[in-house]
């Protein structure tokens, strides 16, 4: 009876598991959903989840799959001392509307989507020398199935 026990425990472990494994091509894209550190965002990944300030995981979908979110751009702040969050919603902002066109395709003032970024806080900009800024396009009135990429929408 405990060998069974075991063996069962140990599968319904495994099968949880190997549920948030994501997976990705040979060009990085994701082709099965899972779980990723924020720090491996990459431009291109799709969510559903809406975005946490502090989150340290975020769960991706291939953007084929319903979504939300789609990670557009990515610069990092230039600088040693934390900024502070003000200085870097203004450089965000700047960065994300500026990067917008050439992703979706058409200009920010006449898409039906809107965007959203994440920005280093004062922990991880200490604790992990996280300087980047993440762009992401948003769909608020639809899910999305597929890249916005070159869509003018």
């Amino acid at each position: 009876m405990r060998k069974s026990l075991v063996i069962v425990a140990s599968l319904v472990l495994a099968s949880a598991c190997s549920g948030d494994k994501l997976t990705r091509d040979d060009a990085g894209n994701v082709i099965k959903r899972g779980n990723s550190s924020i720090f491996e965002l990459k431009v291109g990944d799709c969510t559903k989840e809406e975005l946490k300030a502090e989150a340290t995981n975020i769960g991706l979908v291939p953007c084929t799959e319903p979504h939300t979110h789609e990670a557009y751009f990515s610069v990092d702040y230039v600088g040693d001392a934390y900024p502070g969050s003000a200085t870097l919603e203004v450089f965000a902002e700047q960065k994300c509307v500026g990067a917008f066109a050439d992703y979706v395709g058409v200009e920010l003032a006449q898409s039906n989507y809107f965007f959203t970024y994440l920005y280093p806080s004062v922990t991880t900009w200490q604790s992990k020398n996280d300087r980047q800024v993440m762009c992401f396009v948003v769909s608020r009135n639809e899910m999305l199935m597929a890249s916005v990429k070159g869509t003018a929408s």
